[in-house]
């Protein structure tokens, strides 16, 4: 029998794969010939930031920056300090079968280790955490409709994700120190964070803005240590396919580089500071959309021969977006009597069983009870359930601001404001019809025109009408049903076609 049927593409960017992948890294760094001698390190620490990435036949390679930073003393007790940029890039093997269309990073440090090997070398050891999000677009064919059918149609809502990947904005920031009388003499640590201001999407455009504060540490000419503060707004018009107005965006804002140098003013006087460096900008855009599939089909008096696929949905999202407050204490193994420098930043976010979970790292410099400069980092988390029940999900936090007190001889209470936005969903397979055949016309059945029927409670009328080859209206209609969901048992009278 020659049946008229419509179909239509899918269009699902799928979210195939989850990769959890270790990378570890060495670096051999050497003191510059303008700089004196280590004598002791006071700071050693890294911050890996991915800066973009290639796909290619089922492999992800990363491309990445190291930043190191390093603040030490020299032979005479005075404190300096530097930075070194290491580039990294490392390939990751997918399972996907599928071309892969784009990808989510998240990279977080997960330990630095240094040796000092002489007073002009020092080896590093770092190791990253990379968690990687594999998207492959699913551009499946399905049944829309089929005029010589029945068809059971479902409506389901699903999170697709539109579009992920990564920007870079560059800066190039000069500003003068508040006291010109003592102009700087050594810059020795620069604190930076980046926060995610506004964002707004039309079609295939987003505008991110953001605001940067920078924190440098300096030493005077009277060898007094002092402290600088600039902040500043970047922003940036990404394209972004596939995008529209609907569409929301989780964004991660991170530092990718930045060089520090003391400049002299119109008075040859070093009162200026230059920051130049750059900012990647993490994306991914989702949208909450209406899918529908035909998950069943039969013809009356005829056999049918179903075709059927399956597809991973993210089904109800739900969107969570609010602002909140949190108290966190951090430990030290010294003693703190004053903080020189301070930065809090949001390292990571997951959501696992409904739960959004929040990595705050903590970095300061501080004064120990024997007058020394001592440097501690230190990463804790923040949980809190989103809904009760269990749910898979999504999400990202960009801090607002901080504060923080000393707690004791050896603690800090570290107080974050902080915005936070979120899917929660279901993940299911979802069974769906992408062609139907008729086989030859049932012609030895021969069903009266009605029928008597005993249902079961919690039974479908569509099974009903399926089993006795009618139309599941007419049932409804001659029962008046108000609902598909047999409520209790009853009989039924089935009207035959």
């Amino acid at each position: 029998m020659e049946l008229c049927k419509d179909f239509k593409t899918m269009c699902l960017n799928e979210n195939r794969e989850r990769i959890t992948e270790n990378i570890d890294l060495d670096f051999q760094e050497n003191i510059p010939q303008y700089l004196d001698d280590i004598e002791k390190v006071i700071r050693c620490s890294t911050k890996g930031v991915v800066t973009n990435y290639e796909l290619n036949q089922g492999k992800i390679t990363i491309h990445g920056k190291v930043m190191i930073y390093l603040t030490y003393l020299n032979c005479d007790g005075v404190i300096l300090s530097n930075t070194f940029e290491e580039e990294f890039s490392k390939p990751v093997n997918c399972n996907c079968q599928d071309e892969i269309t784009s990808a989510r990073i998240c990279l977080n440090n997960k330990y630095c280790n240094f040796r000092l090997v002489n007073q002009r070398r020092i080896d590093i050891h770092t190791a990253l955490g990379a968690v990687i999000w594999v998207y492959c677009k699913n551009n499946g064919s399905y049944m829309s409709n089929c005029e010589n059918a029945f068809l059971r149609r479902c409506d389901i809502q699903c999170l697709n994700s539109r579009q992920s990947g990564i920007s870079n904005i560059d800066f190039d920031e000069t500003f003068t120190i508040a006291n010109t009388d003592l102009p700087i003499k050594n810059i020795i640590n620069t604190f930076c964070v980046c926060y995610v201001d506004d964002k707004k999407i039309i079609k295939d455009k987003m505008l991110v803005k953001l605001k940067v504060e920078l924190s440098v540490l300096y030493s005077d000419n009277d060898n007094s240590l002092e402290k600088a503060y600039h902040s500043f707004s970047l922003s940036k018009i990404i394209d972004v396919d596939d995008c529209d107005e609907e569409s929301n965006a989780f964004i991660n804002a991170r530092i990718s580089n930045i060089y520090v140098k003391s400049k002299a003013d119109s008075n040859n006087k070093l009162c200026e500071v230059e920051a130049v460096g750059n900012v990647a900008v993490d994306y991914q855009l989702m949208n909450a959309e209406d899918v529908e599939f035909v998950t069943d089909s039969y013809m009356c008096k005829y056999s049918t021969n179903l075709t059927k696929d399956r597809v991973m949905l993210k089904k109800s999202p739900v969107y969570y977006y609010n602002d909140r407050s949190d108290e966190i204490t951090f430990d030290c193994d010294k003693s703190i009597i004053e903080v020189a420098d301070l930065k809090a930043s949001i390292v990571n976010t997951e959501v696992e069983n409904s739960k959004l979970k929040i990595s705050v790292k903590l970095s300061f410099l501080f004064f120990d009870d024997e007058s020394q400069l001592c440097y501690c980092e230190e990463i804790k988390d923040i949980v809190f359930s989103l809904c009760d029940g269990d749910y898979d999900g999504e999400g990202v936090a960009n801090l607002l601001s901080y504060d923080f007190v000393i707690k004791g001889t050896d603690k800090i209470l570290l107080r974050v404001s902080y915005i936070y936005s979120a899917y929660l969903y279901k993940q299911e397979y979802v069974d769906y019809i992408t062609d139907i055949e008729a086989s030859e016309e049932n012609s030895g059945v021969n069903l009266p025109q009605l029928t008597l029927y005993f249902a079961d409670k919690n039974e479908d009328v569509w099974d009903i009408a399926k089993k006795f080859s009618t139309d599941m209206s007419l049932i409804m209609s001659e029962n008046n049903l108000t609902s598909q969901i047999i409520q209790n048992k009853t009989v039924l009278i089935v009207p035959g076609m």
